[in-house]
């Protein structure tokens, strides 16, 4: 049997062991050689956020420190002018007249003349036609047209007599110049001596 002799000088490092060592020792030294001793690394830069909401534009109301939004200013409106009608005053009412108003029982009597003023519809001083509140008040209702008009040839009128009276009234009725003749002689002249009895008197009557 063989015996194995130990090297002078200690025990002898294992071929795998002294390797390992070399690799540390080698790692060592470079990560002294790096600069700093550290490697960091790069930190990404962050993106700047821009606020997503719009600044205000002048248009918009800007909300005061309690939250509540300020009202734009009102514009003031425009000052009206008053209308031409309204500085003329007020225009008269009632109606104006001055009518001579004829009357006449029969042919042989005279006629018997009047005069109907109306002043703002109420009698005016130169009126002696009886009855002359009632009249004026009959001119208003009645108008100038009713003392224009003229007989309608296609309308048919009853053949019934009411008396020999006749009347007649001229002049001017609210700046209308009126003539017009009544009688008693069929109906529809009848007709016209009633609506305007008020200033003729009643039919018949004497």
């Amino acid at each position: 049997m063989t015996r194995t002799t130990p090297p002078p000088g200690g025990t002898r490092m294992p071929r795998g062991l002294r390797t390992g060592s070399l690799l540390a020792a080698l790692a060592l030294t470079l990560t002294a050689c790096s600069p700093g001793g550290t490697t960091t690394e790069p930190t990404e830069q962050e993106p700047t956020v821009q606020s997503a909401s719009p600044e205000p534009t002048p248009s918009e109301p800007t909300p005061d420190p309690g939250g509540t939004p300020s009202a734009p200013p009102s514009t003031p409106p425009p000052s009206s002018t008053p209308s031409s009608s309204a500085d003329a005053g007020p225009s008269p009412a009632g109606t104006e007249a001055l009518l001579p108003v004829t009357l006449q029982q029969d042919a042989a009597a005279g006629p018997v003349q009047y005069v109907l003023e109306c002043v703002g519809g109420a009698p005016g001083a130169a009126t002696t036609l009886p009855g002359a509140e009632s009249a004026c008040a009959a001119l208003t209702r009645l108008g100038a047209a009713f003392f224009t008009a003229r007989p309608d040839k296609d309308v048919i009128c009853t053949q019934q007599y009411g008396g020999p009276q006749t009347a007649s009234i001229t002049g001017t009725l609210d700046g209308t110049s009126v003539i017009a003749a009544f009688s008693l002689t069929d109906g529809c002249q009848i007709s016209r001596w009633t609506a305007a009895q008020d200033i003729l008197g009643a039919p018949g009557a004497s």
